[in-house]
């Protein structure tokens, strides 16, 4: 059962039947394909999306989609479920667009042609926030649409009170940005300009957005081309049968995986920090995860109303974040429509998880998403403990709009960290988020080419890690400095509260900060909730990325790998001592007698509670 973007708990069905239109949508065929094919055509289909994800890295203006590869590409049937994605798809991406393509074959049912080229941005109907911009081109076989290609890619601005759109203190999301709700850009092969004109005249830097609006329909183009050559190659008929087994076949998948599961109902919770800084409230996301034989409910209830702020997340984004916990928990199974049969996602309408316009939105993806993703962390911990890991770092978004040569510019920057310990390993350091799976952290290179900032720093930050049998995965710490003229930033993060939490025994991970002119005597505690901050020539700024949280009791962690982590930096001989009970000599080395005599001090403390 498929979950409505729009309908708050009750799912609704993918689409609704479409015949009547002048042209005929494709429908399941009873045609087999040979598995030999059936292998090829379907690598095809990612090798496809990969293509055109490379013309638009190589096309597009701004270096958060040609650096950083804040895109996801997908191809989709003609029905609107998604077939497959590529290599470096952000993960949030490809659970959304399928909601964007189903409100393109309701909106236009009879209206949608050859040549056609569709955008939007809408949270409300299948988005992220208005900045993740979308564009989807109908693939045709004479006159039956067969297919769709379709990526997103991140637009450093897209109007709004504030340069790069993030305003985290907003109560409406008519203070975010332009919001689009999927229209032509092209119509049957012509420009709709009077769509480009409304982009150019909302936007800060049209110029830039207009070069990636154009290179993500080009980019689409490309990938029609591919699909109907593979369909000349192979013919329609096993090319539409190939993607309805794609489909079916990651369904068997999944629904194995998850009878595996034992039957039961687990629970988990975790908590956007504040709602705003005018507004202190911590805000909680509650899920009930429910699983029965071969399928899983996810129930939100529970969760608090939605966020006088931007900090709220939409049906779509919120399912989306749990398709890709469970993504992550499942990583060989190819992500298409049929990982999404067995699961049955309920929110209610006004909570924090399925907010109703016009709240604001963009705090998003850096805050109630992160929180969906770690609500179902929890729960799974219970539910597959071989397979738990601890909290990952949670995103950090932060725009700088100024001047500089003469010319306006918008910088939009992100920061990577850790993920949490897992069952048999430390979690991987300096990642992009869980919900930026696929994403590069554009170059300080590049940044600096572009922008008037210069980077002091940017390492692995020592002790952020939860600690546990298997620690965190490192976060880190980077500082830049405005090198000439005055700036506005504004950010929208979270984790300076609640830090990312650790599983089974294992120990929380740092909070996260953003610090002004650190180490002197102006040092100034920004946060991660700042709107229009002032800065001018000079002045340095510190983004604390956290950890991951730590998996299992830390004093069950080996003690050579401690002392490798203080030999490493990852972590301090202090938190080596307190955290781990482990002495670690100024030569790198264990002092074992010290150690022993140390954790069972720290044990008997323990049990006195």
């Amino acid at each position: 059962m498929h979950p409505n973007p729009r309908a708050g708990t009750t799912p609704a069905p993918l689409v609704r039947p479409l015949t009547d239109g002048p042209l005929s949508i494709s429908q399941e065929r009873n045609v087999s394909v040979d598995p030999i094919i059936f292998a090829v055509i379907h690598n095809s289909f990612s090798s496809i999306v990969n293509e055109m994800n490379l013309a638009l890295f190589r096309s597009a203006y701004s270096p958060v989609i040609t650096e950083g590869r804040d895109i996801g590409g997908a191809v989709f049937d003609g029905r609107g479920r998604l077939v497959a994605q590529g290599d470096w798809d952000l993960a949030v991406f490809v659970g959304m667009l399928e909601f964007s393509l189903r409100d393109i074959l309701e909106r236009y049912a009879d209206d949608i042609h050859p040549g056609d080229v569709f955008i939007m941005n809408d949270p409300f109907v299948g988005g992220t926030h208005f900045n993740d911009v979308g564009v989807a081109r109908p693939v045709y076989n004479g006159s039956e649409l067969v297919a769709f290609a379709a990526v997103c890619g991140h637009w450093p601005d897209v109007g709004g009170q504030e340069p790069g759109s993030f305003v985290a203190n907003a109560r409406e999301h008519f203070q975010e940005g332009l919001r689009i709700p999927p229209m032509k850009l092209v119509m049957a092969g012509k420009p709709n300009m009077a769509v480009f004109d409304i982009i150019a005249c909302n936007m800060r830097i049209p110029d830039e957005r207009l070069g990636d609006v154009r290179a993500q329909s080009g980019a689409t183009l490309l990938a029609e081309r591919r699909l109907v050559e593979l369909a000349e190659k192979y013919g329609w008929d096993s090319v539409t049968a190939a993607m309805n087994e794609s489909i079916g076949y990651s369904e068997r998948l999944l629904r194995t995986e998850i009878e595996r599961i034992p039957d039961g109902v687990y629970e988990g919770e975790d908590f956007v920090d504040m709602e705003s800084l005018d507004r202190p409230y911590p805000k909680r996301v509650h899920v009930q995860l429910m699983v029965d034989g071969d399928r899983m409910g996810f129930d939100f209830s529970a969760s608090d109303a939605e966020s006088l702020s931007a900090s709220n997340s939409t049906y779509s984004a919120t399912s989306s974040a749990v398709f890709v916990t469970t993504k992550s928990l499942f990583p060989d199974i190819p992500m298409n429509h049929g990982c999404f049969e067995p699961l049955e996602i309920v929110a209610r309408e006004g909570t924090i998880v399925n907010a109703r316009p016009p709240r604001a939105i963009s705090g998003m993806a850096a805050t109630v998403y992160e929180k969906v993703i770690g609500a179902c962390l929890g729960a799974f911990a219970q539910a597959l403990p071989d397979r738990a890991v601890g909290c990952p770092y949670n995103l950090i978004n932060l725009t700088i709009g100024g001047s500089y040569h003469g010319s306006d510019y918008v910088a939009y920057l992100y920061s990577e960290g850790g993920f949490g310990g897992r069952a048999t390993k430390d979690g991987p350091p300096g990642l992009v988020s869980l919900y930026g799976g696929g994403a590069k952290i554009t170059p300080a290179e590049v940044m600096e080419r572009r922008y008037p900032i210069e980077f002091e720093e940017w390492s692995l930050w020592p002790d952020s890690a939860g600690a546990g049998t298997y620690r965190g995965g490192v976060g880190s710490r980077k500082t830049f400095r405005l090198l000439e003229g005055e700036a506005r930033l504004s950010c929208l993060g979270d984790r300076e509260v609640f830090p990312p939490f650790g599983i089974l025994g294992g120990r929380p991970a740092a909070r996260q900060g953003l610090i002004l002119n650190a180490g002197s005597r102006h040092e100034r505690n920004i946060t991660l909730k700042a709107v229009g901050f002032p800065l001018e020539a000079g002045d340095r700024v510190t983004i604390l990325a956290a950890g991951g949280g730590g998996y299992g009791d830390p004093m069950e962690r080996d003690a050579m790998l401690v002392a490798a982590d203080v030999v490493q930096g990852y972590v301090t001989s202090d938190q080596a001592a307190s955290a781990y009970g482990v002495v670690v000599s100024s030569a790198g080395t264990v002092d074992e007698d010290a150690t022993s005599t140390l954790r069972r001090t720290l044990q008997e403390s323990r049990e006195k509670g």
